[in-house]
């Protein structure tokens, strides 16, 4: 259990940020966040994005290590979970609006949007 975290120290950005998404979601689903600020979810998507990017990383770079994890492999990766996410949201029926509606698709694309927003700063990051 060790050796996973020797190898690399990505592992610390993917731990305090999922945390950090973790915590908040905890607060603001007990406090009603999500409806009493508009913008909240946007915040949070894009910290899930940040989480995303940098756990996909430590994940590639730990199981995969001849494999060199890039830009586009961090973002269709986080697309696709967020797209997964987009999903559990509709079977759930806690999206945003209404199934089928414009506004639920609208509420959708500018979820995914922020969940690349997310992945992108983390790629930026990572890079340095």
């Amino acid at each position: 259990m060790i050796y996973l975290f020797t190898m690399n120290k990505t592992y610390i950005h993917a731990l305090v940020s999922t945390s950090a998404l973790a915590i908040l979601h905890f607060f603001a689903s007990d406090g009603h966040w999500y409806v009493r600020y508009p913008g909240f979810d946007i915040l949070m998507h894009i910290l899930g994005g940040l989480a995303l990017a940098f756990s996909i990383f430590w994940i590639i770079k730990t199981f995969l290590p001849k494999y060199e994890p890039n830009f586009w492999s961090l973002i269709v990766l986080t697309l696709a979970l967020g797209f997964a996410w987009e999903a559990m949201e509709t079977m759930y029926d806690i999206a945003g609006a209404p199934v089928g509606t414009t506004k639920y698709y609208w509420d959708s694309a500018k979820d995914l949007v922020n969940d690349m927003l997310g992945a992108i700063i983390a790629a930026f990051l990572l890079k340095k």
